[in-house]
C-alpha cells in the first residue's frame, strides 16, 4: 500500500462522541494583546500562566490538560494597519498590534470529536481505545507553525499511543475505507480522536 505525504491540517471538529446532534459553536475566550506566538485553525491551546494567566496560549505536547481547540479570531483593530483585522483565514498573528485583548472561538466541548492526520503509522487496531499525544510534523511545522492559509501543522504522534491517563486526545478509530487517500494502510493515516484531558472536565484550576 502507498503512503500519503504528510500533510497535516491540525485538529478538525467531527461530531458529537455520545451521539447527540454535534455542537458547531465555538466558545469565546481571549487571547491577551501582545501574545507573540502565532496560533492556527486547529490547534490545541490551553490557559496560559504568569502574565497569560486568564487567557489562551498555544498548548505544547508536554501539557497534560487542554482547553480546546483553536477555530478563529474575532475582528480586532491593529495599530499598525491602522484598521480591523480578522487574522490570517480567522487564524491568530503573533506579528499582529491589536489594540487591545483579542477575542478568540474555542471549540472546547469535551465530547466532540475531532479527525487529525497521524504522524508514523500505519494505524493498527490495538491503538483503537487508546491514548495519543500531538507532535510538531517535522520540517520546523507543527504547534504555532500555521501554513499560509493559517490552518495548523499539528499531527497526532503514533509513537506515543500508550494508555497513560495524562496524554491529550483518546482513540475514537480511523477515518476512511480501504484503498482510499485516507487509508489506515497508509503510513500516515487520519485518526477520529476526543480531548482525553479536556480542562473543563479538570477538577485542578490553573
Amino acid at each position: 500500500m502507498a503512503s500519503n505525504l504528510l500533510q497535516p491540517y491540525g485538529l478538525q471538529l467531527n461530531r458529537n462522541a455520545l451521539g447527540l446532534a454535534p455542537n458547531y459553536q465555538g466558545k469565546l475566550y481571549l487571547i491577551k494583546k501582545g501574545y507573540a506566538s502565532n496560533i492556527g485553525k486547529g490547534d490545541p491551546v490551553k490557559w496560559g500562566t504568569g502574565g497569560n494567566q486568564g487567557y489562551v496560549v498555544l498548548a505544547a505536547p508536554t501539557d497534560t490538560n487542554i482547553i480546546g481547540i483553536f477555530n478563529a479570531v474575532l475582528p480586532y483593530y491593529d495599530t499598525v494597519q491602522q484598521a480591523t483585522a480578522h487574522g490570517l483565514n480567522g487564524s491568530y498573528q503573533g506579528s499582529s498590534s491589536p489594540s487591545a485583548d483579542v477575542q478568540c472561538l474555542i471549540y472546547d466541548d469535551p465530547f466532540a470529536t475531532f479527525i487529525a492526520q497521524v504522524n508514523g503509522g500505519p494505524f493498527v487496531q490495538t491503538w483503537q481505545g487508546q491514548n495519543i499525544n500531538f507532535v510538531a510534523a517535522g520540517g520546523g511545522v507543527g504547534p504555532g507553525n500555521p501554513n499560509i492559509s493559517g490552518i495548523s501543522t499539528t499531527a497526532l504522534d503514533g509513537t506515543t499511543v500508550a494508555v497513560t491517563n495524562t496524554l491529550p486526545f483518546q482513540i475514537i478509530g480511523t477515518v476512511g475505507v480501504s484503498g482510499g487517500p485516507q487509508d489506515p494502510a497508509n503510513t500516515n493515516p487520519w485518526l477520529e480522536v476526543r480531548m482525553n484531558t479536556a480542562q473543563m472536565l479538570s477538577p485542578t484550576g490553573v
